[in-house]
């Protein structure tokens, strides 16, 4: 009876002393990790996809919408060739304008001097000046350049409405400074742009940067569609 005893207690003991062990192993971990979804922009719609919504990531530019926004801000629907400054730009406001508007306009010219390829900008009197920003009491802004066969801008005259509040003057010189440098149009696109039809972003935006970058890293004023489109896409590659 002994004997019986002591085997079974020789049987029973491993298997607690297993039991044992088999408690103490660290939990399953699981091999994956369960990733959040990316942030997004709001969602725009866009005429050119009709019947759909397209959803960009807030950190991704899409080459082809980029393209387009290019093209058809340079080009409208009737422009044969580029059209872009080849000499110094010299600006002046004039009218009721306040401290802030003069600032703003100043910052824009401080980001314009920093494209590569662009001619310069600095402020000047009104009768020097070849882009003359005017604050009356106009119902809408107004946009009224002059180019030559050559495709060169020789002036241009922007009329700001001055009893607009501050934010939506600062929106339609951004908008209009942008236009001045040679994107005449704006379009329907689902980028964030200054050249946007509806809502328009209020301060110039990594595609108007790009846009500029490529119309004076290598758009000559007077190339036509196909070459600035090579150019454009030239300009995208080296990003």
């Amino acid at each position: 009876m002994r004997k019986a005893a002591v085997l079974f207690l020789c049987l029973l003991l491993p298997a607690l002393a297993a039991c044992g062990a088999a408690e103490e192993e660290e939990p399953f971990s699981a091999a994956f990790t369960i990733r959040p979804e990316p942030t997004l922009t709001a969602v725009y719609y866009d005429t050119s996809y009709v019947g759909e919504t397209r959803v960009l990531p807030g950190d991704t530019l899409d080459a082809g919408v980029l393209r387009a926004l290019f093209l058809e801000a340079l080009f409208g629907e009737e422009a044969q060739y580029a059209v872009r400054w080849t000499s110094d730009v010299q600006y002046a406001l004039s009218g009721s304008f306040a401290d802030h508007d003069a600032q703003t306009v100043s910052d824009i010219a401080d980001a314009l001097d920093r494209v590569d390829g662009f001619p310069g900008i600095r402020e000047t009197t009104a009768d020097r000046a070849n882009v003359r920003i005017v604050f009356t009491d106009a119902a809408q802004v107004q946009f009224l350049p002059e180019t030559d066969a050559a495709g060169r801008i020789l002036s241009v005259q922007i009329t700001v409405p001055s009893s607009w509040d501050g934010a939506r003057r600062a929106a339609a010189l951004h908008q209009t400074m942008m236009r001045a440098c040679g994107f005449f149009y704006t379009v329907q696109t689902p980028l964030e742009s200054v050249l946007r039809q509806d809502s328009p972003a209020d301060a110039l935006t990594e595609a108007d940067r790009i846009l500029l970058d490529a119309l004076y890293g290598g758009v000559e004023a007077g190339d036509g569609e196909d070459v600035c489109m090579e150019k454009f896409d030239q300009a995208l590659a080296a990003e």
